[in-house]
């Protein structure tokens, strides 16, 4: 596996999750909104409104820093529940579409930048994790995303576990452990 990302794929992930997380979310009932899978792990309805939070002030935030001021500045620490603080109250609808509206800007952003080989490489400072690069903190956007959107779908199939019954053997969801969220 390559150390390097492909910057059109990740663009193209990064394009897809809200409509994905919309349609896992968008018609569920207010008991698995909010259902989560114990102490210290999120529901869906935060989930997404954590997601929404890192639209305004992580990826392109810290996009902006690396490109203005490399590993000379760090990046501000990033307040995992502010989105849970900031988007409490609002209905899953309003917040559906603030997530396409602010992923649609910012992807809007990210293009108009035009990164090339040498902008990728160009070094960021990380406050906890040191050392990074432009293209790490992409790729680790989508995969930001996507472990999420899997977590979203492993706390609504806990929902059916029991009810699967026997069946449950063959449901690959049930056989992986359960994590708090990473953020």
């Amino acid at each position: 596996m390559s150390s390097q990302h492909e910057l059109s794929a990740s663009i193209a992930l990064l394009e897809h999750v809200p409509d994905s997380i919309a349609r896992l979310v968008a018609p569920l009932p207010d008991s698995l909104l909010r259902l989560n899978e114990g102490p210290g792990t999120w529901s869906p309805l935060e989930v997404l409104q954590h997601l929404i939070w890192g639209e305004v002030d992580d990826w392109i935030p810290r996009v902006q820093i690396i490109l203005e001021h490399q590993d000379r500045v760090a990046f501000t620490p990033f307040d995992r529940a502010g989105g849970q603080k900031r988007y409490a109250g609002w209905p899953v609808a309003k917040l559906v579409a603030e997530f396409r509206q602010l992923r649609a800007e910012n992807l809007a952003t990210l293009r108009r930048l035009n990164l090339g080989d040498d902008e990728l490489r160009l070094p960021g400072l990380h406050p906890s994790l040191g050392p990074v690069t432009l293209s790490q903190l992409i790729a680790s956007w989508v995969a930001h995303d996507l472990t999420h959107l899997y977590q979203i779908t492993r706390t609504l199939a806990s929902a059916y576990e029991a009810p699967v019954g026997p069946w449950r053997e063959f449901m690959g969801i049930y056989q992986t452990e359960r994590k708090a969220p990473v953020g």
